[in-house]
């Protein structure tokens, strides 16, 4: 009798573009599991709606913009990553009950570490939703000495600060009203997602000095925010290994099995 196949997927809004389908399914493949992994589509307005039906159908999913927040009122606990970033990436269900993970923090870590350390490091980061909590937390844990918080609606900024300022008493947190902080950063990281479907930047180029180290967490392409970056020889890095690095911990929390990595480089190009 043939294995019942169980499924996961991404919830999002919009997710046509994600190359998450084509990692997972080819470490399912590669190691003979009976997982099937797709997009769900769900905009804003439908996520109480929609996600009840996909927690009934579905073993596991992960989360991406712009539900990470949301999505932890719909689950029934939280591991102690989501309880203090306050934003969820992945989620898995067993015995009819639902628990929320966040892969984004150790997948970024781990992608950044690769070339830039950011122990007693400024840094600066672009945007305060879902993303840009997991990548503060991230640095906060690392150690980085100041963090510098931008989003054009500032009042989450100041949230943001604030509640890293609740989990680390001791660290240096600030909301940004302009980007002129960057001149005390080597570390800036755009976690919004301008750039993804088009030539739109997040920041005046004119910021960008010689000294900083740029990650985007966009992966899908070159965004103007690297080629410009690359363009004054700064060293930079596109979000995919992040993608890869939180992804094969969604895998692992899923299914009891780390995933080869190599594999999932393979499927989307990257050798």
């Amino acid at each position: 009798m043939k294995n019942e196949i169980k499924k996961v997927g991404l919830v999002g809004w919009p997710v046509k573009h994600s190359l998450s389908p084509a990692l997972h399914n080819a470490c399912f493949e590669k190691l003979g599991l009976s997982y099937r992994y797709d997009l769900y589509p769900v905009p804003p307005e439908n996520l109480g709606k929609e996600i009840e039906k996909i927690k009934d159908s579905l073993a596991g999913f992960n989360i991406t913009i712009p539900h990470k927040e949301r999505i932890t009122d719909f689950l029934d606990e939280s591991d102690s990553s989501v309880s203090q970033i306050g934003a969820a990436n992945c989620a898995f269900g067993k015995d009819g009950r639902w628990t929320g993970f966040n892969t984004d923090v150790s997948g970024f870590l781990k992608a950044l570490r690769q070339d830039f350390d950011p122990y007693g490091e400024n840094a600066f980061v672009l945007g305060a939703g879902g993303a840009a909590r997991a990548v503060s937390f991230a640095l906060a844990r690392a150690a980085a000495k100041k963090i510098y918080i931008y989003d054009i609606e500032k009042e989450k900024a100041e949230k943001l600060a604030a509640r890293l300022k609740k989990f680390f008493p001791g660290g240096l947190f600030f909301a940004a009203s302009d980007f002129s902080a960057v001149a005390k950063c080597r570390l800036l990281v755009n976690a919004t997602p301008v750039g993804m479907e088009k030539d739109e930047i997040p920041i005046d180029v004119k910021f960008l000095y010689n000294q900083l180290y740029v990650f985007d967490l966009v992966y899908n392409r070159k965004t103007l925010l690297l080629r410009e970056a690359e363009e004054r020889g700064l060293k930079c890095r596109n979000g995919m290994d992040m993608l890869i690095y939180q992804a094969a911990e969604s895998f692992r929390i899923w299914t009891g099995i780390y995933p080869p990595v190599d594999e999932m480089r393979k499927a989307v190009g990257r050798r």
